[in-house]
Formats: structure tokens, sequence, C-alpha cells
């Protein structure tokens, strides 16, 4: 078994402990289900769109659409919550991107805890680097 799993290039699963291979799966679920709920909303904020139609004060063609300015969109958490309580299409589109690009900052804090009761501390602090990275980036303090 454990030769079978290095030459797949799998994880051996024979050498975490129950809560390590918990912990594994529970990374597993996380990234499936955030992908499979980031496109299901995306979905709906793509079919509001095309029910609801371009509505006054909306880009009306798609070259508008295409060319909007960075600062005439709403990117705040405050402003996406409003928009899609209030059924604005781009709004939920926003949050689908949104819950996709957290998906993998989930991952990464989840893998930090499996690094942790793993005792391999070397990662852990690499983990919270990159994890630290990620939040940094996603408040607009770290990027361009």
């Amino acid at each position: 078994m454990h030769d079978r799993a290095i030459r797949s290039g799998l994880p051996d699963t024979a050498t975490l402990n129950p809560v390590q291979e918990r912990i594994d799966l529970l990374i597993s679920r996380v990234l499936r289900f955030g992908v499979l709920v980031a496109a299901a909303i995306g979905a709906i904020g793509l079919l509001l769109f095309f029910v609801r139609g371009p509505q006054p004060g909306d880009p009306q063609t798609l070259h508008e659409l295409l060319t909007l300015q960075s600062g005439t969109l709403r990117t705040s958490l405050h402003a996406i919550a409003i928009g899609v309580l209030s059924g604005q299409p781009d709004d939920v589109m926003r949050l689908g991107l949104l819950v996709l690009i957290l998906t993998p900052t989930a991952r990464v804090a989840l893998t930090l805890v499996l690094f942790a009761l793993e005792r391999d501390f070397v990662f852990v602090v690499i983990a919270l680097v990159v994890l630290v990275i990620l939040l940094l980036g996603l408040a607009g303090l770290v990027g361009g």
C-alpha cells in the first residue's frame, strides 16, 4: 500500500493518525465545496443578469461592461452584501468570486492546523506566512 501511494503521487494516509486523516479529508471537502458553492453563486448571478436585463445606470452593452473603470465597481464587503440582498446580479457574481478566492485561503488555514497537529513547526511557520500574505492581499494592504 505504501509503495503504491508513493508511485501514484498520492499522500500516504497510512502514516496519518485519525485526527490528521479527518483534517486531510476536511481540506479536500472544503476545496470541493468552495468551488461548487462559488460556481452556483456565480451561476445565480448570471441568471439574474439575463432575467433582469440591463437597468438604467448599468452598462447597456458588453463593451460598456468590459471597459468599466475599477473605481466605479463596488468591492467592499458592505457594498457587496447590500447589493446581494437587493438582488443586484453583479454583486451576486462578485460574491461568487469572493467565495472562490476564500476557498484556497481556507485550505491554507486548515493545512496550518494539520501541520501544527503533526508538530511540523517549519511548515506551520511557512503556512502562517502564506496565510498572512493571503489575508493582507484580500484586505488590499499588499500587492498591486
